[in-house]
Formats: C-alpha cells, structure tokens, sequence
C-alpha cells in the first residue's frame, strides 16, 4: 500500500500555509490559496446553517477572567490558555471557546419556549496554548477558526434535537466524502477533579445519548474518562496520514454551564426552567478539516474546492494567443471560475507543475485552437493511460466546469 503523505508535504506544493520563527510557535501564515479554500467551505456550510435554522453570530476573541470563571475553563482548562492579560485593572484572556460568549448572548433578553431550540453558529477564532512538541501544521496550531455551532433546547425537545444534529452533521461531511474511521462516545470516570461532580447531570446526559446511538442503529466504541468537563460528547473521528486518530466533528451535552450562567426559559406553565446546551461543530476546525482533506485526497481536491480549477497553457507569447487565452481566462472568471494563464517557462515545465500543483483540468492554446475555436480539454484527475482529452467548443467547456463547479445541493432534515 502507498504510503500517505502528511498534510504538511501536501500544503507546501499547494501553497496553503507558512510557517515563520520570527511569528511565533503554532502560529500559520494563511495564504491565499488557503483561504480560498477555506471561503468556498464556509459559504457552503453558510447555506447550510440556514437551512437549518442556525443564525450567526460574532463574538470578541477576548473575555474577561471573570466570564472564564463563571463557565470553568480557569478551573479545568487553564493550562491550555495564554496568559492574563491585564491593563488599568482589567484582567482579559483570549479565549478557548466560545460557549461563555454565546451564553452571555441567550442572556440578553428573557426567553419562551416558543424560542428553544435557539440555534447559534460563528466562525471563532480561537487560541489554545498547545505544547511545542505537540504542534504540526495545520493540524495543532495554537489559534485556528472553529466552525462552532451551540444550541439551546429545552429537556423534552433535547433527544430530537440531538438526533437531527447527527443528521445535520452527516449529510454535511457526506458531501465532502471524508472516510470516518469511528464513532466515540466519551463519557465521564471517577476522576472529579476533572469533571463537574453532579453524578446525576452525567448519568442523564450519558443515558440520552447512548439512547440515541442505540436508536439509530450506529456502531461506536465508549471512551472512559474522555468526556469534556461539562459532559459527554460524541465525536466523528478520522485517521491522520501518520496514523493518529482525529476528531473532526463533535457534539457535546452540557447540562453544567446553563445552570452556571443562570440561564433561564419559561415554559407553557409559565415556570421558569433552565435549558440544555448542545455543543456541536460538523467539522471541527478549518484548519485542521483541511489538512485532513488534503491527507485522504493527496491534495486532489474536489473541484469545487480547488484554488485553481483550470490552468490555460500557451503556446506561445504570440500578441493573438495571448489575447484569445486572457479574453478566455476572463470569461470563465465570470461564471465563478478559478483559471490562471501561465505562459512561463517551457510548455513541459509547465505540464509538470500543473501535476505538483494538483490543478484538475488544463487546456493548450496554439494557433490552431485559434483557428478552429475548438478546445482541447485535459483531465488531470486520471491516470496517463486513461486520460481523458476532449476537443470541445467554448460554449461546451463553460457549460461543463460551471455544472462540475455546482457543488450537491441536495439537504434536506
């Protein structure tokens, strides 16, 4: 069997990320073509969010010691965060997570059960001080961008809601098709240090979920003493080319940091209750969901997601090819098309680094495209016996890359 090259490897022949010493550990420069990337994800899980009911949010990437208090990331997580930050008596940190500043928004108004589930979602940037030996790539930086999704439901809706975030989460990853490799269920031990010690919370959150496992038929392995301090969670997880097992998606029960926050609804009999908190990401950090992408295809992206779908190669600097390429160049680019005319160097050479570059289809123009306005469109997903050259009109190589750029929009809950 082949053997996998690392993210790393793959996202230096793709120009993704940078790491500089004079930046700081952990720390990745994002390029451009990663961040193209990252905006073709983003807007698709955009559209997915709405489709689900989710709304977004934007909070700041700072909070007080004092919001951190409250929700138990100083008691349970602080080796994981950066240093106080403190000016004119103020005590700030960067944050770790987002669910506190999230809370503080269910918060601002009084709240009716007609509102649950409240479903929101943002694209947090968050920072974690990992250990240098621990760091690699994109895969464990100390600051990345979740995709984070937190939902407020009350008890009785709460198996529901957590079955159609399962879906949600599945139908999302289907699209890309990542291969998971298990399903975990991480539940509490009898280590209280590290957990909340209401032994009842755990026991309904852990019931409801293994409920929900048994239910929908899925196989999962259970994962003492790996649960998040506020409850249990089930995580999709992956393998890294290195053979690590990765969490790529999660979804998490907390009963805990409702009742930390005070976080209060009132219901039909005008009582007031306190909601559930589902914590959920379907598919965990960009970077890391990238780097994971980029692994399982040996950075063959899909198409829709590569950062240059189709490379013009020129014969030649002649003024008439040139003109015909970029007036061609411009018209793809106008039907959301990611195309580049390269007319450096040897047309080999050229070839060569299409193939280093993982570019899905070039055309050559010459003088005799010119002519016949007839294209020869190269397929570079397929291996060199059975590649796939087709002559085609200019109208038919548009109709065909805008249909292959049409990412499944099949979604339904």
């Amino acid at each position: 069997m082949k053997e996998l090259k690392d993210h790393r490897q793959i996202a230096k022949d793709l120009e993704l990320y940078t790491l500089e010493e004079k930046n700081g550990q952990g720390l990745p420069l994002l390029l451009p073509n990663y961040v193209i990337i990252r905006n073709q994800i983003q807007t698709f899980l955009r559209e997915k969010q709405i489709i689900f009911g989710f709304q977004e949010v934007i909070t700041p990437v700072l909070g007080s010691e004092g919001l951190y208090q409250t929700s138990g990331h100083l008691a349970h997580y602080e080796k994981y965060m950066f240093p106080v930050l403190s000016r004119n008596n103020e005590n700030l940190r960067l944050r770790p997570m987002t669910c506190p500043h999230h809370c503080l928004i269910y918060q601002q108004k009084s709240r009716s059960y007609r509102e649950l589930p409240l479903r929101l979602c943002e694209n947090s940037f968050l920072f974690r001080y990992e250990a240098s030996g621990g760091l690699k790539g994109l895969e464990r930086p100390r600051t990345f961008e979740l995709s984070d999704h937190h939902i407020f439901v009350s008890f009785d809706k709460l198996k529901e809601e957590l079955k159609n975030n399962y879906h949600y989460i599945s139908q999302i990853l289907s699209v890309f098709d990542l291969q998971a490799k298990r399903l975990s269920f991480s539940t509490h031990n009898d280590n209280w240090q590290k957990y909340h010690p209401n032994k009842q919370i755990w026991e309904e959150a852990e019931n409801i979920l293994e409920e929900i496992l048994q239910e929908l038929s899925i196989n999962y392995i259970r994962l003492p003493g790996e649960a998040a301090f506020y409850g249990p969670k089930l995580d999709i997880e992956v393998e890294a080319a290195d053979g690590k097992i990765i969490t790529l998606a999660t979804m998490q029960v907390d009963f805990l940091t409702p009742q930390k926050f005070d976080l209060q609804y009132i219901n039909n009999q005008q009582e007031l209750k306190t909601p559930v908190l589902i914590h959920q990401s379907p598919i965990g950090s960009y970077q890391r969901f990238i780097a994971l992408l980029c692994e399982q295809t040996q950075g063959k992206l899909p198409f829709w997601l590569a950062p240059v779908q189709l490379t013009i190669l020129t014969i030649n600097e002649e003024k008439e090819i040139m003109k015909y390429s970029e007036e061609l160049q411009k018209k793809l680019i106008r039907l959301n098309l990611r195309v580049e005319v390269w007319n450096h160097k040897t047309i080999g050479h050229r070839i060569s680094q299409v193939h280093q570059k993982k570019v899905p289809y070039h055309l050559i123009i010459g003088k005799e495209e010119l002519k016949t306005k007839k294209i020869k469109l190269v397929n570079n997903r397929l291996t060199d016996k059975n590649q796939e050259n087709l002559t085609i009109s200019e109208e038919e190589l548009c109709e065909r890359l805008k249909k292959e750029n049409n990412i499944n929009k099949n979604f339904s809950l």
